[in-house]
């Protein structure tokens, strides 16, 4: 019985109003037709007509009926209440209607009906506003149905109206609600871009000063606050950098940079980065793609690497003993896209079931103890977690508390086809041993980032002038040539982008194109491409590090040093110059920038040689007993450890053990071990010659 009462006044009740009407209309025409009607036709007549009183007064939609003809419209009584007025207060004609009609629906309302009734549109089906009694307007949904005689004209058409004025108002409600917070969003962006900017300044100068006093003669407490002080200014700006994408996300501005590359090179490049906190902490690292994993791909490189040295950092952080082990493989394929599983395996401390959901949400830590023990914000997670998501893919965990745990995502890619890809986005590469002096100016308005770039450009041996505002800068090079110009985008008067147009526009009668390098607090998305837009060559946020500024600068050198005399490379030389970098056992400015810190440095030296016999061992023992998995365990950690020192020969003698070991192929591998071996010792006694001259 439920049932047939719900389908009677589910979809079906305007149907059944329609066919209660038609019926009304032919029991009246039988009515003029047959005045002598028998009893039994006349009492059936009398209980249609009650059902449809019933039917009429029943229902809470207000019922009409339009005689096209003579324009004639039986209004129901609750079609009458609906907008306030009694049944004997509106006449009922068809200009009762179209008087009601707010009039600013009225045109669009009439097109409606009209194109229904010609039959240029299969239904009719309204809202509008209709005037109430009171003087307020109530929000209507009407329909209706016509019928037609054999020639396809309309004579007669009923319908239904429904009051749906609270519909309305929630749809404004959620609509105004939905623009404040667009607009909120829109505030937040530009908080974001401003905070971004206003915080970055002061810690170029906090960085960036930290880094040129550790590079001055320091006693060992001195070096030891100062090296607290750019660890925490380093561990501010990474928050800063997880609240900006944390943001970005949460605001729907989060894009994927896709370009194509090399799957292996990242993982690699990953593995050797973190290499220095493995062996500090005398952990194995290792990697394995598997070989069903195409060479290259097409996706975001820049946020795949997030989200690995996310996993993987995390994996170290929470690992005392043991190791970290990332592997690679194929979880599914379509004709376009390959989707890949990720997985980072870890000794460490594991998870409780029961915070395995939680931790991928924003501010989460596994304990309330972890932070505080550990460090972090629990926004590392929830950002790889969303950036998986935008890669196609998911994210989860399998721990046990006391054993370790396997991070799992998944992630979709391109197939790499020949087709011209998108360039990729440049990326900070590992800072040449020999450059050319470049002559560069520097615009910028705060004393403390002059200082900050003049210097680490000084000390790299190039020649510096500064101009302190966008009118400096452009007078400046009409009187000199510069190499490059690192211009501020934010200066008071001519500001970067306008100093740079300025510049292009000389450049067009002179001849001649200076690179221009945006140089900025922001670092929201969009920054570089609006500089670039700008007609600037490249970009660098700050804080200013010593790398990638020598990187994006010296990318330009290559017309400059063709010009320079051979005399003024010769007058930067060093001079004591070691053996050059390609038959040096290692190479020390790059040992030196990697570390950053010569205390540290020291150390490194100090236990080299204890370290590397002790791989070494294990690797001849692997061999003498003929097991491949042991000697490549070895050999990796070995490569990790040699890249730490940039021992260029050691470091590809270890590779290439690991790659032989890997294999199986011990004959192969015992070659190798004997020459890296002597390499070893080579170094060991490198590291030592060179600072014990130091001392």
């Amino acid at each position: 019985m439920s049932d047939t009462h719900e389908h009677a006044t589910g979809d079906s009740m305007p149907e059944l109003k329609q066919r209660v009407l038609e019926l009304e209309g032919m029991l009246r025409a039988c009515r003029l037709h047959l005045p002598n009607a028998p009893a039994e036709a006349v009492r059936e007549l009398a209980a249609s007509e009650e059902r449809f009183a019933l039917a009429v007064r029943g229902t809470n939609d207000g019922i009409w009926d339009w005689d096209i003809r003579t324009g004639q419209v039986f209004f129901s009584p609750p079609w009458k209440s609906m907008i306030g007025y009694a049944d004997d207060e509106i006449e009922n004609v068809f200009a009762t209607f179209e008087n009601l009609l707010h009039p600013e629906d009225h045109d669009r309302v009439m097109t409606m009906l009209n194109d229904y009734l010609a039959g240029r549109i299969p239904r009719y089906s309204v809202e509008f506003r209709f005037h109430h009694k009171d003087g307020s307007w109530r929000w209507i949904l009407a329909r209706g149905r016509a019928l037609r005689d054999e020639h396809g004209a309309p004579y007669r058409m009923a319908g239904s109206h429904t009051d749906v004025t609270e519909r309305k108002q929630v749809e404004e409600e959620l609509q105004q609600a939905r623009q404040a917070a667009e607009s909120a969003n829109n505030a937040k962006s530009t908080f974001l871009a401003n905070m971004s900017h206003e915080i970055r300044t002061p810690m170029n100068g906090v960085i960036g000063m930290s880094e040129l006093l550790l590079g001055t003669e320091l006693n060992d407490t001195q070096r030891e606050y100062l090296e607290m002080v750019k660890l925490s200014a380093d561990s501010l700006l990474e928050l800063l950098n997880d609240i900006l994408d944390f943001s970005k996300i949460e605001a729907g501005r989060m894009e994927l940079d896709v370009h194509e590359f090399d799957l292996n090179e990242i993982v690699t490049e990953i593995v050797q980065a973190m290499s220095l906190r493995v062996f500090q902490k005398r952990l194995v690292l290792l990697h394995h793609i598997s070989p069903k994993v195409p060479a290259r791909l097409i996706g975001d490189d820049g946020r795949l690497r997030q989200i690995l040295v996310n996993l993987i950092g995390n994996a170290i952080k929470f690992t005392h003993k043991g190791g970290v082990t990332i592997e690679v493989d194929v979880a599914s394929e379509a004709a376009d896209l390959i989707t890949l599983h990720f997985k980072i395996n870890d000794t460490g401390i594991g998870i409780a079931a029961d915070m395995q959901e939680s931790i991928f949400e924003a501010f989460t830590q596994a304990e309330t103890s972890t932070s505080r023990r550990y460090g972090g914000t629990g926004l590392g997670l929830a950002i790889c977690h969303d950036l998986v998501a935008l890669m196609q893919g998911r994210i989860w965990v399998e721990s046990q508390p006391g054993t370790g745990s396997t991070f799992h995502f998944t992630a979709a890619f391109g197939r790499a086809s020949g087709i011209p890809i998108k360039p990729k986005s440049p990326r900070i590469e590992s800072i040449v041993a020999t450059h050319a002096s470049m002559k560069v100016l520097i615009a910028e308005d705060g004393h403390v980032n002059q200082l900050v770039g003049a210097r680490m450009l000084e000390k790299r041996g190039h020649l510096i002038t500064l101009a302190s505002n966008g009118q400096e800068a452009i007078d400046l090079f009409k009187s000199a040539p510069f190499d490059a110009i690192l211009m501020d985008v934010h200066m008071p008067g001519i500001n970067g982008y306008a100093a740079t147009a300025r510049i292009r526009h000389l450049e067009q009668t002179t001849g001649g194109h200076v690179p221009i390098i945006a140089m900025t607090a922001n670092a929201m998305k969009g920054d570089r491409e609006r500089c670039l837009a700008a007609g600037m060559d490249d970009y660098i946020s700050k804080p200013l590090r010593s790398a990638e500024l020598f990187q994006v600068v010296e990318q330009f050198a290559r017309n400059s040093a063709a010009q320079e005399p051979p005399q003024a490379a010769h007058a930067l030389a060093s001079p004591a110059p070691l053996p050059p970098a390609d038959t040096a056992p290692f190479d020390l400015a790059e040992f030196r920038e990697s570390t950053g810190d010569e205390k540290l440095m020291r150390k490194l030296v100090a236990i080299f040689s204890e370290d590397s016999q002790k791989y070494l061992r294990k690797a001849e023992k692997a061999l003498a007993a003929g097991k491949a998995t042991p000697l490549y365990e070895a050999a990796h950690s070995l490569k990790g450890m040699l890249g730490v020192y940039a021992a260029k020969k050691a470091l590809t003698l270890s590779t290439e053990l690991s790659d032989a070991s890997h294999a199986g192929d011990l004959k192969t591998s015992q070659l190798i071990l004997d020459q890296l071996k002597k390499e070893c010792a080579l170094l060991a006694d490198a590291l030592a010659a060179s600072f014990s001259a130091t001392t």
